[in-house]
C-alpha cells in the first residue's frame, strides 16, 4: 500500500510532498463519524461492524509487506503499484516501512437498486503517529462478485482538517515548485469538503456519477505534453499546486540534453462518487503515467543514479541509454462541480511521486 514515505525517486531523488499542513488542534472528528444506521430505507453497501473487520483485518495483512499476503486484501490498481514496490525493494535490498492505519471514518455508500455488485465503500484514516496531520489517507474497498471478499482497489489522501490560524491571518500563496529544488515539492491543497450523507446516515453517492468521472480523462488530457510544451492553463481545472504548477514542474525539465514526454490514460474500475456538502461531486481517479526520456540527438544519453528505483529497474549500475520509458501509477482526488462548465479542482494527487511499475530502455552505442 502508499506509504507516507518513498524509498527514492525515479531519477534517484528522495521527493517529499512537503505540504502546507501543519497539523490540526487535535479535534479530529470521532471514527464512526456519522455511521450508517438501520433503517426502512435502501440498505449500506456494508454494515459498519463488518466494515470495521475489512478495515482491521486489510490494517493487519498489509503489515506483512509481501506478494503473498497483499493478494489476500488489495486487488486492480493498489495491487500492481504494491508488487511494484515490493519489486524494487528486493532489487535494492531494502524493505518497506511498516505503518498502520487508525481512527477511520466510514464512507459506505447504500445500495443502488439492480446493480448490487460490485459494491465499494471508503475510509478516510490517519496513519498512526501522525494522528495531528492534517491529511489523511484514503483507500477504496471494493467487493467484486457474492461470496467474494472485500479488497482495497485504491489509495489516495486528502488534506481533511483546515490549518488552525486567526481570522485576520490572508492566505498565503503556494510556493511554485521548481526542478532546481525537487527534493521538496510545496504545495498548499484545498480542504476536502465533508461529504454528504443521508437521514441514515449512509455517504450519498452522486446522481451524475458517469458525466463525473470524465474529469479523469480530461485531467489525463491536460497532463499530457512534451516539455516545455505543457499548457499550465486549461479552462477546465482551477489553478494550483496539481494543475498549474504541476506542468510548470515538468516543463522545467526541459533542457538541451534530454527530451522529456509524459503520456496519461486512465485506469481501474470506476470508483464510487461521493456527493459533498458544496454540492460538488468527488471523484477518485486512477491513472497510468507513460514518462519517455530521450537524449538529445545525435549523440545524447539518458543516465539515472545507481540505485535509483527506475536504475534498479533498468538493471542497475548507472547505465547509459539512448531513451528509457517509465510506466508509473498514481491516484487523483478531483472535486466536480455541479455546473459542469466551471473548473474542477484537483484536491490532491502522486503526481509528483507516482509509483514507479516498470522501465525499460534503449541502449546506447
Amino acid at each position: 500500500m502508499k506509504h507516507p514515505t518513498a524509498r527514492l525517486g525515479t531519477a534517484g531523488l528522495v521527493i517529499s510532498l512537503a505540504l502546507l499542513t501543519g497539523c490540526t488542534d487535535g479535534s479530529t472528528p470521532p471514527p464512526d463519524d456519522a455511521a450508517p444506521q438501520a433503517s426502512s430505507g435502501p440498505q449500506p453497501v456494508i454494515t459498519t461492524d463488518d466494515a470495521k473487520q475489512v478495515f482491521a483485518r486489510y490494517d493487519r495483512e498489509d503489515a506483512a509487506l509481501d506478494d503473498v499476503a497483499v493478494t489476500k486484501i488489495q486487488t486492480g490498481v493498489l495491487l500492481k503499484e504494491s508488487l511494484a514496490a515490493y519489486e524494487i525493494h528486493r532489487k535494492a535490498g531494502t524493505e518497506d516501512e511498516v505503518a498502520h492505519l487508525t481512527r477511520p471514518r466510514f464512507l459506505i455508500p447504500a445500495e443502488e437498486a439492480g446493480a448490487p455488485y460490485p459494491r465499494s465503500f471508503a475510509v478516510l484514516s490517519k496513519w498512526k503517529g501522525s494522528e495531528k496531520d492534517r491529511s489523511s489517507s484514503l483507500l477504496y474497498f471494493t467487493h467484486a462478485e457474492k461470496g467474494g471478499a472485500w479488497k482495497a482497489d485504491a489509495a489516495g489522501w486528502a488534506v481533511t482538517e483546515p490549518a488552525k490560524t486567526s481570522a485576520s491571518a490572508s492566505p498565503t500563496p503556494s510556493p511554485t515548485p521548481s526542478k532546481k529544488d525537487d527534493t521538496a515539492v510545496r504545495v498548499q491543497p484545498k480542504v476536502l469538503p465533508d461529504i454528504r450523507r443521508t437521514p441514515s446516515g449512509t455517504a450519498q453517492l452522486s446522481d451524475t456519477s458517469q458525466a463525473d468521472r470524465e474529469v479523469c480523462d480530461s485531467y489525463a488530457d491536460y497532463l499530457s505534453f512534451t516539455s516545455p510544451l505543457g499548457s499550465p492553463t486549461d479552462d477546465r481545472f482551477a489553478e494550483g499546486g496539481f494543475t498549474s504548477d504541476l506542468v510548470r514542474f515538468y516543463n522545467d525539465w526541459a533542457d538541451s540534453g534530454l527530451g522529456h514526454t509524459f503520456s496519461y490514460r486512465v485506469t481501474g474500475a470506476g470508483l464510487p462518487v461521493f456527493s459533498l456538502s458544496t454540492g460538488s461531486s468527488l471523484v477518485a481517479c486512477t491513472l497510468v503515467q507513460e514518462h519517455r526520456t530521450t537524449g538529445a540527438p545525435p549523440t545524447g544519453t539518458v543516465r539515472y543514479d545507481k540505485g535509483s528505483d527506475t536504475d534498479l529497474l533498468l538493471g542497475g549500475g548507472g547505465r547509459q541509454w539512448r531513451s528509457v520509458d517509465q510506466t508509473s501509477s498514481l491516484t487523483a482526488l478531483i472535486e466536480v462541480p455541479a455546473q459542469k462548465t466551471r473548473a474542477a479542482t484537483v484536491l490532491a494527487c502522486d503526481c509528483y511521486d507516482p509509483q514507479l511499475l516498470s522501465a525499460t530502455g534503449a541502449r546506447s552505442g
